[in-house]
């Protein structure tokens, strides 16, 4: 094997390239031919222990010599597979230094695509997670073909959408790595001199008007990219998948930036997304807030929480502190694609406050806590992670859940309340030792999916 391979084809002839005479292989070579592949990896030794490919004309390759491998692809004018940076160029590299660096122009990765043209709920068929679905279980040939599938589902996609939306979408991502191949592919080669006018143009009233885009284009543009993607779906139960907020932390704060933040200015979509008044006639059929002793208490909560800020808030015993977090929470999932965690130690009252919501139709609001049965906490799970929940209401003795924490890595996090916030005090028969723990784990989850920015906590109680 070679170690410094200058070109594809020296890198391919340096390796184990031996083959039988009757495995000779006849190619029909299109324009702008496309080889698909996989390679199953050892976990004992962590090498290359089986190889598949397939060609258009259905051309199949099932080996485990990497050489022979590498003498496939060099038939093709790009290669394709799911998950390829990350995984299979890697071990490749492994066999023969400096392939992964030779094939990386030519690369075209179905896992990077998958969530950028299928972000709607139910997503596309074959994904599970970052995962290829398949029939049989570590067949490099059979997901080969499933890639193959995967990769002109993602074309047709790609070729719907507006015009516009592709164009911005070059300009975003034909320089970066993972989606370069992809666009030389397409052909596609328009960039746009004023990117962030024909972002406001293609997404007017779907984002704030003077949210900092030249910014996120100049610093973030896969992941304002993807943020747009999902915007683009128009509905409020599609989530980022678990692997790209983790790899891209940034997508959370740029889509709280540019649909949950008002701005204060002239803007279209502030004014009326982001307007608490007009929210709180949507969501809870009220003109206008409770006032106490002339003070607006409720009104400067709701705002302060929509504001992006943390707070304590004391309100009367039985004055209407549940609506000043609820409400926000509802615009943040609908707005954002965001959940809110709502820590309380009376499970009685969690229930309730589901049960309400419930009965209504509405089923963005669940529980996790004992008083569940496996079915119901089940369902419950069920509703978090494929993003139909805006609103979890726990207690703080979950907080020591794996699964919880699992779950909660995998949303994005709009704020934690902490109800009965009194609990905290240790003078009183009120006091509860999770409560101290609470801290430690939300800085423990804003590690876990690498935010930079502080997730906003409300603590709330009653004078009673």
């Amino acid at each position: 094997m070679s170690d410094n391979p200058s070109s594809f084809d020296h890198a391919f002839r340096s390796a184990d390239n031996k083959t039988d005479d009757n495995d000779t292989i006849k190619f029909y070579k299109p324009p702008k031919q496309i080889v698909f592949f996989d390679t199953e990896v050892s976990t004992s030794y962590k090498r290359i222990s089986d190889t598949g490919a397939v060609i258009e004309d259905g051309t199949v390759l099932h080996t485990e010599s990497v050489g022979r491998l590498l003498e496939f692809l060099s038939h093709g004018d790009y290669i394709c597979g799911h998950n390829i940076f990350e995984h299979d160029l890697k071990y490749l590299d492994k066999e023969v230094k400096g392939i992964s660096a030779a094939l990386e122009s030519v690369a075209i990765d179905t896992l990077y695509l998958s969530p950028l043209l299928f972000p709607k709920r139910p997503y596309h068929s074959l994904l599970k997670d970052d995962k290829l679905e398949s029939d049989e279980l570590n067949n490099p040939v059979n997901d080969s073909i499933k890639a193959k599938e995967l990769f002109y589902d993602e074309l047709n996609a790609y070729n719907e959408l507006p015009s516009l939306l592709r164009q911005i979408y070059y300009s975003l991502l034909s320089r970066v790595k993972e989606f370069r191949a992809f666009f030389s592919y397409t052909g596609d080669n328009t960039d746009f001199v004023e990117l962030s006018s024909a972002i406001l143009n293609e997404f007017d009233v779907r984002i704030c008007s003077n949210a900092e885009l030249q910014s996120f284009i100049d610093n973030s543009p896969t992941e304002l990219a993807y943020a747009l993607a999902l915007i683009n779906t128009n509905d409020r139960h599609s989530i980022t998948p678990r692997w790209l907020l983790y790899n891209f932390p940034q997508i959370e704060n740029i889509i709280r930036r540019l649909c949950s933040v008002p701005c204060g200015g002239d803007c279209p979509y502030c004014k009326s997304r982001l307007d608490i008044h007009k929210n709180l006639k949507k969501y809870f059929g009220f003109d206008d807030f409770r006032k106490y002793n002339g003070e607006t208490l409720q009104q400067d909560a709701v705002q302060a929480a929509v504001d992006g800020r943390s707070l304590l808030a004391i309100f009367p015993t039985g004055g209407g502190k549940s609506i000043t977090f609820q409400l926000p929470a509802l615009m943040a999932g609908d707005n954002a694609h965001a959940l809110t965690v709502v820590i309380s130690p009376l499970q009685s009252l969690m229930k309730d406050q589901v049960d309400n919501r419930q009965r209504k139709g509405i089923s963005d609001a669940v529980t996790i806590n004992g008083l569940l049965d496996p079915i119901e906490r089940a369902s419950s799970i069920r509703l978090l992670t494929n993003g139909t929940a805006s609103l979890l209401y726990i207690s703080p003795e979950l907080l020591r859940s794996r699964t919880l924490e699992r779950i909660l890595v995998s949303r994005n996090i709009a704020r934690v309340v902490i109800d009965e916030a009194h609990c905290f005090s240790a003078w009183g028969q009120d006091f509860r030792v999770d409560y101290l723990y609470i801290g430690d784990f939300i800085k423990k989850l804003q590690q876990a999916k690498r935010r930079t920015d502080p997730i906003p906590v409300s603590c709330f109680t009653a004078t009673a």
